[in-house]
């Protein structure tokens, strides 16, 4: 019919843009609403992982300390994203329709807190005695000079440490030799048809020398116990130089180098006397170090985690929200005196772990980082510190090596941990600016988690020690832990501080000028007064002071191909 419009495959058109529609609504719908699903899924899996990773890295380092193991690397691997760690979903082929990576950061010593710790106890300033290397040394770094291979040394060098002797001196050593002798075959009058070559091997040997350590039972006959290579294939002449502190061979406790020199087993007992010392000897406390992860998550909640001291602290930047994930190396535990019978005693043993990590470094990122954990040095109820207390930013006058008796008898009385949080002021020559502004809420949120810690150790060694100790009449430890975080001047360095004391009566004397919470300067000053007061005559009963010092280092690199 003319003028009839016609419409043939409309209804077709429409069709295909009401699927295309609908396609796009759900497809909008997916990434309004699975996507960050997914992200948010996959940045809780990652930061499960991640915490994982931390209390494995805990486990390694507690266990090279444990069965003293200096010097040997520990690998483990950290995957700072998410889409490295875990899958995207169904739709992933999509650039658009997958979640958005998280990324985040490994910072050694980022945060760098200190720790103060007083103790009285019995103990011995091992720098006032005379070392017991015969003859003495006084330089541990021998000298060796080898002109030849009868004259190495070239001065005799032999010394008795403890109940060994040890000789230096060189060794012969044999090595096969062979020669090859290479032979041209003609036959005969040098035709070229009756030419070859032959190889004839003449066996030998040669010599080469080694400079060895000799071991010797230090008695009469002086038998011969063990021998090490030193260095070997020697050429003549030579210097050589050679660390004994730095021998396992020869002092396999690994503990400070001077205690090297002085073994427990030469240091009599009645030189152990009641002393109150510090690990306050510069300007500032020892820095504990730390190993922090900072998120950079899209969907879910930023956490952060930081291992410090053994601990494992988590914390939420954005709600202020933090928990106590692993609680500090230390430890109250009791220990039953088998000796005593019929009615055994009980000692309390606190064993404390100050472990400290020496390195800085960061990598950031969303790929796997290298972490190489190594314990470089383990000591064993060895102290470096001053029975001359000094305020912050004074050091103080002297500082020795000091052995606390060990054993299982008792050997304290008292101990004062004061975890301080880390002040942007003093850099790292401990210089305190005063220009700077301090970041009070940090340094405060961090003595709050460590109180929180320290009441955590109070909470278990209560559950401990009542379920441990049989008869509660015998002796009751409960209440041989007062905690307690105080404030002062925020102009001051290092204004904020955790607070644990241990002995007997800790909390008797310490409570009434410790309340525990201090906000008050004035406050704050009295209590410190009070609980050094405490440490100088604390009184009561004796307790098992197990201490060890340790330094950590953390390697770190990026694990990306």
């Amino acid at each position: 019919m003319v003028g009839c419009t016609k419409e043939r495959g409309l209804s077709e058109v429409i069709g295909f843009l009401m699927i295309v529609s609908l396609l796009t609504i759900l497809f909008s719908m997916y990434l309004i609403y699975v996507v960050p699903i997914q992200g948010r899924d996959a940045e809780i899996s990652h930061m499960k992982y991640i915490t994982q990773e931390f209390i494995g890295l805990k486990a390694d380092i507690d266990g090279l300390i444990i069965n003293n193991k200096i010097n040997l690397p520990i690998a483990r691997s950290f995957e700072l994203g998410t889409l490295s760690s875990v899958g995207s979903g169904a739709l992933s082929i999509l650039p658009v329709s997958s979640f958005i990576e998280a990324s985040g950061t490994l910072m050694v010593n980022e945060q760098n807190d200190y720790l103060n710790i007083m103790i009285n106890g019995s103990m011995v300033n091992l720098s006032g005695l005379p070392p017991v290397v015969s003859p003495p040394i006084s330089n541990p770094i021998l000298e060796l000079t080898c002109n030849s291979s009868d004259m190495c040394p070239s001065t005799p060098i032999n010394f008795t440490i403890s109940d060994r002797f040890y000789n230096i001196t060189t060794q012969e050593r044999y090595s096969i030799n062979n020669t090859t002798v290479d032979i041209v075959i003609t036959y005969p009058n040098k035709t070229t048809y009756f030419t070859g070559n032959a190889s004839l091997t003449i066996p030998g040997y040669q010599s080469s020398y080694d400079l060895i350590l000799q071991t010797f039972s230090n008695t009469a006959e002086k038998p011969l116990i063990a021998q090490k290579t030193l260095v070997e294939n020697l050429t003549f002449p030579c210097n050589l130089t050679y660390n004994i502190l730095k021998d396992n061979a020869l002092f396999p406790n690994n503990s400070t180098d001077y205690y090297l020199i002085n073994p427990s087993e030469a240091t009599p007992v009645d030189l152990y006397t009641p002393h109150t010392i510090t690990t306050k000897v510069a300007e500032y406390p020892p820095r504990i170090g730390s190993l922090q992860y900072e998120s950079n998550n899209r969907y879910w909640v930023n956490q952060n985690l930081l291992y410090e001291m053994g601990g494992l602290f988590l914390s939420q930047p954005v709600d202020g929200g933090s928990s106590v994930t692993l609680i500090p190396s230390i430890a109250l535990t009791p220990i039953q005196n088998i000796s005593q019978d019929p009615d055994p005693e009980y000692y309390l043993k606190v064993s404390i772990n100050n472990i400290r990590i020496i390195d800085t470094e960061d990598i950031s990122g969303s790929v796997s980082a290298q972490v190489f954990t190594k314990v470089d040095k383990i000591n064993q109820n060895l102290i470096n510190g001053t029975d001359i207390t000094s305020n912050f930013g004074t050091p103080a006058s002297s500082s020795a090596l000091w052995k606390m008796r060990e054993g299982d008898e008792p050997n304290a009385r008292a101990v004062w941990l004061q975890f301080l949080s880390d002040d942007d002021r003093i850099n790292s020559s401990y210089y305190f600016d005063s220009a700077k502004t301090a970041d009070s809420d940090q340094m405060n949120v961090t003595i709050q988690l460590w109180k929180r810690a320290f009441d955590q150790i109070k909470t278990i060694t209560n559950k401990t020690l009542s379920s441990s100790v049989e008869n509660q009449e015998n002796k009751d430890f409960t209440g041989w832990l007062y905690i307690f975080r105080m404030s002062k001047n925020t102009n001051n360095a290092l204004p904020y501080s955790a607070n644990i004391v241990i002995g007997e009566n800790a909390k008797n004397r310490i409570s009434g000028d410790c309340p525990a919470i201090i906000t008050d300067a004035t406050q704050s000053s009295i209590c410190e007064n009070t609980v050094k007061n405490y440490l100088d005559n604390p009184g009561g009963s004796e307790f098992i002071l197990d201490y060890r010092d340790s330094e950590v280092s953390l390697v770190m690199q990026s694990g990306a191909l």
